[in-house]
């Protein structure tokens, strides 16, 4: 879904826009179709998905943000919930009341759009800032709510904070906790945007209409990029996910249980690379990333950053990447590891960078092929 720049500044003033940032989809960056979580938890079946787009119908979006922590690749953004924001703002409570859209309680605490947006990384590390207990009111509205059913994932989130926190997991319920002397509540559910922000966002949709008035036509740009008859990006930009990123910012203050089954993932080589460096050139989050210069190709992991999307996995053409069995948290290393580097050097013929698989090698693969069609013309030549 791609949105000009009067149509950005018009929702974001409207405090309700989904921003989909579909170039960090890994169906597009694989031309495949095979990730559908962000569709599966959408309440409604806003969401569409091919390999060439992802295409939000607005009038079927409620706004329920469900979408934002399915995606392991981050594609979406909201205003109306930012992970990070939504955690500063927890720092040093030890209970919260969280409301969502459809509460219908009384009392202060903090708004979110639904329930759903809360993944099991954002409350652990809601742990790291102090929180031992969340009251969700609006759970008991979930079965007639539009925007959906939050019941079941809070459900799911308890057992595997369980799992992770044992007995220092924070406390998630229904049940209120004291009201905290406070005036209204602490909307997450809307953009927090400064005056100065404001005033640029509106700068902007007014030279967009100047320009549209001034410049008849000048639209038709979105246009011609929608014709194109595949999706094809030049570059494959790279983003930590920002629940992955909020989450691995605290990850060392929250306090894990002995033993505790969160595993990360990891990443090897087998010898079979021919350090094409696809992998790294297309890993949505930067988990993976490849290094290209003159003199060496290089390919190296994050495993903080990585959200096992398995794009790496399935675009490899020598299927020379593997999941090689998942680390513990008490013997992860954050610091970024190198898991190939190559020497190349440049061809005789094309002067094209190229890895030499035999000591001596002077020219690239391409440069070989020609000059052996060649040799097999002149021979012909020779016979006739």
């Amino acid at each position: 879904m791609r949105l000009n720049g009067r149509d950005q500044a018009d929702r974001f003033l409207a405090l309700s826009e989904l921003i989909i940032d579909e170039e960090l989809c890994i169906n597009l960056r694989g031309r495949m179709a095979h990730c559908t979580d962000c569709r599966d938890s959408c309440p409604t079946g806003a969401l569409t998905l091919t390999p060439d787009s992802v295409d939000l119908d607005v009038n079927r979006c409620t706004g329920c943000n469900s979408c934002l922590p399915s995606c392991k690749a981050g594609v979406f953004c909201s205003g109306g919930f930012v992970p990070e924001r939504f955690l500063r703002a927890l720092a040093g409570r030890e209970a919260i009341d969280l409301h969502c859209r459809g509460s219908s309680d009384d009392g202060g605490g903090i708004v979110i759009p639904c329930h759903t947006v809360l993944d099991a990384r954002l409350i652990a590390a809601s742990r790291a800032e102090g929180v031992k207990g969340l009251s969700l009111h609006g759970l008991n509205n979930c079965e007639r709510c539009t925007l959906g059913d939050a019941r079941a994932h809070v459900a799911s989130l308890r057992l595997l904070l369980q799992d992770w926190l044992g007995d220092a997991a924070p406390v998630i319920g229904d049940f209120p906790h004291p009201v905290e002397e406070r005036d209204g509540r602490l909307h997450q559910d809307q953009r927090h945007v400064s005056r100065r922000d404001f005033l640029r966002l509106g700068g902007a949709k007014a030279v967009s209409q100047a320009v549209d008035w001034l410049v008849p036509g000048s639209e038709q740009g979105e246009g011609d990029e929608q014709a194109l008859p595949f999706y094809q990006a030049r570059e494959y930009p790279q983003r930590a996910s920002p629940y992955q990123q909020a989450f691995i910012s605290r990850v060392d203050r929250i306090p894990w249980q002995a033993g505790a089954s969160y595993s990360w993932p990891a990443r090897t080589l087998s010898g079979s690379c021919s350090g094409c460096l696809s992998c790294g050139v297309r890993c949505p989050t930067g988990a993976l990333r490849a290094i290209e210069t003159e003199q060496t190709r290089q390919l190296s992991f994050d495993p903080m950053l990585c959200t096992d999307c398995t794009l790496c996995l399935r675009i490899c053409p020598e299927k020379a990447i593997t999941a090689s069995g998942l680390t513990r948290f008490e013997s992860m290393k954050s610091e970024r590891h190198s898991l190939l580097c190559l020497q190349q050097r440049p061809c005789r013929q094309c002067d094209m960078p190229f890895i030499a698989e035999e000591p001596g090698m002077a020219c690239c693969q391409m440069c070989r092929n020609e000059q052996e069609l060649d040799d097999a013309w002149l021979e012909m030549l020779r016979e006739t």
